[in-house]
């Protein structure tokens, strides 16, 4: 997704991001939001990573036994993070996605556009940055397509942010009536922190406030 002349979002504009290093939205380490909230789910639960990058969020996940598929555009984002964490994998082609089976560690990653995996059965959803790296005419898609990959009682772990001002993304601001609209009444905000306040940065950025939120899906 790219800014083209019409200032729509195509999918060069995170090739471009990738191949130029303006990657300020990919975090070294694990989140911690991730290890705070994660739900204790059965060893071998599939869980699902949607525009992945090369976060070590994944190697975290496979290492608590469950079985890790991420998404991932950039073959750049995919060739750094295996080389990065010195896996050794497998390659296949399905259709126009390339399939990367990590040896020896239950993941996989899969390149190529998220909307072209169709993949379903998913026990688990994480989303640190996918939902508000989609621009606004494509962000019920996205989150209509990633329900679509998941079971019925699937449990979701969603980031979001909400923000003023003038500078306006990726990644992108998303109100929480916007969250329930396209999530469903299931979605549940558990935690959230105005990073304005513990975070110099946003503030010298000219942010109001810029709140990070941290929702979840909990099976019934």
């Amino acid at each position: 997704m790219m800014l083209n002349e019409t200032g729509v979002i195509t999918n060069e504009f995170w090739l471009d991001r990738w191949k130029t290093g303006r990657i300020g939205f990919h975090k070294e380490g694990v989140n911690p939001r991730l290890m705070d909230y994660w739900a204790d789910l059965p060893k071998g639960s599939q869980v699902l990573v949607p525009l992945c990058g090369k976060s070590n969020d994944m190697i975290w996940l496979a290492e608590q036994g469950y079985q890790v598929t991420g998404v991932e555009l950039s073959s750049l984002a995919v060739v750094q993070f295996l080389g990065d964490n010195d896996l050794v994998y497998s390659t296949h082609q399905e259709g126009d996605l390339k399939i990367h089976t990590v040896e020896g560690l239950s993941l996989r990653i899969v390149e190529g556009d998220f909307f072209s995996f169709t993949e379903t059965g998913f026990d688990a959803c994480y989303d640190r940055a996918a939902m508000v790296a989609m621009p606004a005419d494509r962000r019920a898609e996205y989150v209509s397509h990633t329900l679509s990959l998941l079971t019925a009682s699937a449990f979701v772990l969603l980031i979001s942010l909400r923000y003023d001002g003038d500078n306006q993304g990726p990644p992108f601001s998303v109100t929480h009536e916007e969250i329930g609209q396209m999530w469903g009444d299931k979605i549940q905000k558990i935690a959230s922190e105005d990073l304005v306040q513990t975070n110099t940065q946003y503030k010298d950025q000219g942010y109001g406030f810029f709140e990070e939120s941290i929702w979840h899906i909990v099976p019934a």
